[in-house]
């Protein structure tokens, strides 16, 4: 797998860098739900608001995932400080990247990219090669239909860095459980700052299952180690999975040791954490080492009561948080399928 298949233009969490041209199903914004029109109310003084494309008409029992190009690149480094925001009815995440302007993105591009953030550009019915993706570092997000402000606050005096050059791209994800066609919408809030060199720089760290299959009517287990290949200062860990998880947890185990230190463990899993996950906080200034060599141990846990089998990324199973940034840059490693991406997302 190469970098450029795994990079957020989010999405995360882990995304209009899918590719080109326009939807016809993405037509403005506020358009009527199922449950009347949405409204998103103003924007906190002092933040830029970013208005997803609606994706219009999606069924009973869809889960869809849209990339949409929101804001041309900065000709200068920007902090982005806070992200807030409201999505509406059957809402899963709306999550903010940035991209890097090679002159074929289009503002106002939205596509469907279920799945092709990981795994290069043919998931979900996308037919854009990997090559295309345009996905630099997560800014920030909300989780779930009406949630208010990012579920990842990251501590005062830490920032996420937008680099001279890159804009900004909107990942919308709508799961339908109801029983009608709903229009999806969001509105994304930024607080954007010049870019301060006294501000510590942080990025999302993941470590991503892709090899799973969740049985049908059945108990799952599934692993995924990643190993590193670069030292990791980490500040937050919460793990990831969907409705149908059960258990998680995180650990970290030494190079040449069998022990292992647990950075983050849900023992049991409630539905609406894939929305608003919990997280496990280290000192900025004594952040958790991870060493070169170190093995990060993601263990997932799912009761399936469908007669459907499931595979990412209709089910989910990773760690996700945040790390800090290295001296002049704006992203950390990450793993995906147990292989180490030295640039992440």
């Amino acid at each position: 797998m190469q970098d450029s298949c795994f990079r957020f233009a989010l999405a995360g969490l882990l995304l209009a860098g899918c590719g080109s041209g326009q939807d016809p199903t993405a037509q403005g914004p506020n358009a009527p739900t199922e449950t009347g029109a949405f409204a998103a109310g103003p924007a906190p003084l002092g933040y830029t608001r970013l208005t997803s494309a609606t994706v219009r008409n999606i069924p009973p029992g869809a889960d869809v995932t849209y990339c949409q190009y929101l804001m041309a690149p900065f000709d200068h480094d920007v902090d982005v400080v806070d992200v807030q925001g409201v999505q509406s009815k059957f809402g899963h995440h709306a999550a903010v990247f940035t991209y890097a302007d090679d002159g074929t993105q289009q503002l106002g591009t939205s596509l469907p990219c279920m799945g092709t953030e990981f795994t290069g550009g043919t998931a979900g019915g996308a037919t854009t090669p990997s090559s295309a993706l345009s996905m630099g570092a997560y800014l920030g997000g909300i989780g779930g239909e009406g949630a208010g402000s990012t579920a990842a606050a990251l501590p005062p005096g830490v920032a996420f860095r937008m680099k001279k050059g890159n804009g900004v791209m909107l990942n919308v994800h709508y799961l339908n459980t109801g029983t009608k066609a709903i229009d999806g919408d969001a509105v994304v809030d930024i607080n954007f700052a010049e870019a301060d060199p006294s501000r510590t720089i942080a990025s999302m760290f993941v470590n991503l299952n892709m090899g799973f299959t969740v049985a049908p009517e059945a108990q799952t287990t599934s692993t995924v180690d990643c190993v590193a290949k670069s030292d990791l200062q980490i500040i937050m860990m919460a793990n990831h999975m969907h409705e149908f998880g059960t258990s998680a947890s995180t650990e970290l185990i030494p190079a040449g040791s069998t022990a292992s230190q647990m950075l983050h463990e849900d023992t049991t899993w409630a539905s609406d954490m894939q929305f608003s996950p919990v997280y496990s906080h280290w000192p900025v200034a004594t952040p958790l080492a991870v060493h070169t060599g170190d093995t990060i141990r993601t263990t997932c846990n799912w009761g399936n009561t469908t007669a459907d089998s499931m595979t990412f990324p209709r089910e989910m199973c990773l760690s996700v948080g945040f790390a800090l940034a290295p001296p002049g840059t704006a992203t950390v490693p990450m793993c995906a399928g147990g292989f180490w991406i030295a640039q992440g997302i």
